[in-house]
């Protein structure tokens, strides 16, 4: 069997018009992914070259320091061009690309999709990922 011809459990067969909005679901979030692994490898790159132009902070620090986490130190950090500050940067830029691949999920099976099912299982994922996300300490 093609995808053409594929049954589905409700009609006997899929539409085309739906597998093409399966395959626009599947490539956006796939470049959502790609796209923010590869901005988060470069700004930890580019944290990394400053912190060794500034010498700062040592190998042996950075095994055993925890993050400052704040938005505020993170956001001052950056603007005064501290290499710690922009690898953490980096790093929330690697743990937030998921979670907006769930958001653009949310909006793409609302929208293009138009599987109300889905939205909403997505979104009730994403609710839950937030709240351990930011809430839970």
């Amino acid at each position: 069997m093609n995808e053409e011809t594929k049954p589905d459990s409700a009609e006997g067969t899929v539409a085309p018009n739906q597998i093409h909005s399966d395959a626009i679901v599947q490539d956006v979030s796939g470049w959502v992914l790609r796209i923010g692994v590869i901005l988060s490898v470069v700004v930890m790159i580019v944290g990394f070259i400053l912190s060794y132009i500034q010498k700062t902070p040592s190998v042996k620090y950075m095994e055993h320091a925890t993050f400052k986490w704040s938005t505020r130190t993170l956001v001052l950090g950056v603007l005064h061009g501290s290499g710690e500050s922009i690898i953490e940067l980096g790093l929330l830029l690697l743990v937030l690309t998921p979670v907006t691949r769930v958001a653009v999920s949310v909006f793409l099976f609302t929208f293009v999709d138009k599987d109300r099912f889905y939205a909403l299982v997505t979104l009730g994922v994403l609710i839950i990922t937030l709240i351990s996300l930011f809430c839970i300490r």
